[in-house]
């Protein structure tokens, strides 16, 4: 274990998982657990040590796993060049001296060593939940509108090839709290093949692309959304990528007369804050048509980004 706590150390340091080349961060112990393979390309690389990262300090207490997000640089708020600042932020956040945080955040990666000591290196945690990297979002952007009889959200989403003879892509949409099957229409840009049931909430689906894509080309589809209008669904819409998405646009359509008391923006949240009580986000004020906007760049994977917002 004592091999794990210094690759973590040393992988804290500049700017975290943010480093390049991130393969000159990652020791043997880390790559075999995050189920990296030696002709993985280094955005693959990164991306499967923030699952691995993102998944063990889940697991972890809140305060030590909030101090872990900034040390490793996985927090989009703080994403600072040095490994000190991010402390000092921290520092300034819970009111105390650096080398206090520095301690908290020691004892912190003692525990997420231990957490992932129980991974065998055989049987990666991650390997089997994070599939090999086919395609990426440059751009998705998302239109989701409530003042409806039916609420619906349109995405418009680029992704890029990471690979020769891509035909297919698989995608998913949860609807939180609700048993309803959510309708998906394509508008453009592919043919829904088929749809699977991954969880209570959430169905998972393939789009068979109009032609192969070679690696690096783009390719632009346009899908719909909709609910019954009795499903109960959670006050929040937020993107989790399961891979690289470099860019989220969202826009929520309330009406005029239906704006909730209060909106939060969630940048970078898990996906256990949007049902607790007492995490809120930054605020967050519609215009004059009742609606809301946000951008968020660099998404990081298994983290929320969105809009969550209290009921009447």
């Amino acid at each position: 274990m004592s091999a794990l706590v210094e690759e973590l150390k040393s992988l804290r340091k500049g700017r975290g998982v943010l480093a390049n080349p991130i393969s000159d961060r990652i020791g043997p112990e880390l790559s075999a657990r995050s189920g990296i393979d030696p002709g993985d390309r280094s955005a693959q690389r990164r991306e499967k040590i923030v699952a691995l990262l993102g998944v063990s300090i889940a697991s972890l207490p809140d305060d030590l796993g909030a101090l872990l997000r900034l040390a490793f640089a996985l927090d989009p708020s703080a994403r600072l060049p040095f490994y000190q600042q991010r402390m000092d932020v921290a520092a300034a956040r819970l009111g105390c001296e650096r080398r206090t945080v520095r301690r908290r955040v020691d004892e912190g990666i003692a525990h997420l060593a231990e957490v992932l000591d129980d991974v065998p290196a055989a049987e990666p945690r991650v390997a089997s939940t994070v599939p090999r990297l086919d395609w990426y979002t440059q751009e998705l952007r998302t239109f989701v509108n409530l003042d409806l009889p039916v609420p619906e959200a349109f995405e418009i989403r680029r992704v890029i090839a990471e690979r020769d003879d891509l035909r297919t892509l698989d995608l998913a949409f949860t609807v939180t709290a609700s048993a309803d099957r959510p309708e998906i229409d394509v508008f453009g840009g592919g043919r829904l093949l088929d749809t699977r049931q991954q969880a209570a909430d959430r169905i998972g689906f393939a789009l068979e692309l109009p032609e192969a894509l070679g690696q690096g080309q783009a390719h632009v589809f346009v899908l719909r959304f909709r609910v019954s209008a009795e499903a109960m669904v959670k006050p929040h819409y937020v993107c989790v990528p399961k891979q690289r998405c470099d860019r989220f646009d969202l826009r929520v359509r309330f009406g005029t007369g239906r704006v909730p008391p209060e909106i939060w923006r969630l940048s970078g949240r898990f996906q256990r804050d949007l049902d607790d009580p007492v995490a809120t986000g930054e605020p967050a004020e519609p215009d004059s048509v009742g609606e809301i906007h946000a951008e968020f760049r660099g998404l990081m994977p298994g983290l929320a980004y969105g809009f969550r917002w209290r009921e009447t």
